[in-house]
């Protein structure tokens, strides 16, 4: 670093101040490289990105190993707290014992304790410790048995529940009918029946179907044209047809017919004219 100080920078207080920065900076750098690695110092190049990467690298560091105590002394106050509740509890089972223990048969009692509790020795800490851990299992020993039977609970009401869904399955409503193979024959033979037909019903209408929708609405005008005509034929024929109604099937007796209607016309021609005469006279 020595190096870089210039004449230039001499003369330049900003470059100046920018230099003595960096030097802090390598100083800063090379000391907890020391302190991480020794005199195993790696080798690397020195500039101004190394020099960034390695100052964040450090600060990175530096943060970790306080959280690091941090932790260690929390840890380490909780396990004195423990240590000190532990240590009280013990001395109220000692203290309750030795009321507790005050002749022989007493003893008795404390030795067949310690191979409950599997204690090695007559020690109150161990043995308070002990009897700790095992009210502690059996809570939870407890706990557990109280979810395994609710758990078989449920099981078992969910197998009658099953139970009585299979007996309803078994039950004659469920069965199959008696005749369902002859059934089932007869309605595979008909479903081939009808799939024949079928097939021979699409050829036809495929034959059957004009090769042209231009062909086929000419011919529908034309059809519908012959209809119309017709229809005024017979109109006009009905109408013809209309003044021979009434008129005997044989033909002479139509032509009297005819003949006795034209003599009622000439009649009635013959007073009309006579009744058109009195009123011009008049």
């Amino acid at each position: 670093m020595d190096s870089d100080w210039t004449a230039s920078a001499l003369f330049s207080p900003s470059k100046a101040r920018v230099q003595q920065a960096q030097a802090k900076d390598w100083a800063a750098v090379d000391a907890w490289l020391l302190k991480r690695y020794g005199s195993r110092m790696p080798t690397f190049e020195r500039n101004e990105d190394t020099l960034q990467a390695l100052l964040t690298l450090a600060n990175l560091n530096e943060n970790a190993d306080e959280q690091r105590t941090q932790i260690e002394r929390i840890e380490k106050t909780a396990l004195q707290s423990l240590s000190k509740r532990q240590g009280g509890i013990s001395d109220e089972v000692l203290q309750a014992m030795q009321v507790e223990l005050v002749n022989e048969t007493h003893l008795d009692t404390l030795a067949e304790t310690m191979v409950a509790l599997d204690c090695p020795n007559t020690d109150a800490t161990t043995m308070g410790s002990a009897m700790i851990q095992l009210a502690s299992t059996d809570f939870e020993m407890k706990q557990q048995l109280e979810r395994t039977q609710a758990q078989l609970g449920r099981l078992k009401d969910e197998q009658a529940r099953a139970t009585k869904i299979l007996e309803e399955l078994k039950g004659n409503e469920f069965q199959p009918p008696e005749d369902i193979v002859t059934n089932t024959a007869e309605w595979t033979k008909t479903a081939k029946h009808l799939k024949a037909k079928v097939a021979e019903y699409e050829e036809r209408i495929a034959a059957s179907r004009p090769s042209s929708s231009g062909n086929s609405f000419a011919t529908f005008s034309q059809k519908a044209a012959e209809v119309a005509s017709q229809r005024e034929q017979f109109l006009r024929l009905e109408s013809e047809m209309s003044a021979f109604k009434g008129l005997p099937a044989d033909s002479r007796a139509a032509r009297r017919k005819v003949e006795e209607g034209r003599e009622q016309l000439r009649q009635l021609t013959m007073k009309r004219d006579r009744l058109f005469e009195g009123m011009v006279e008049q």
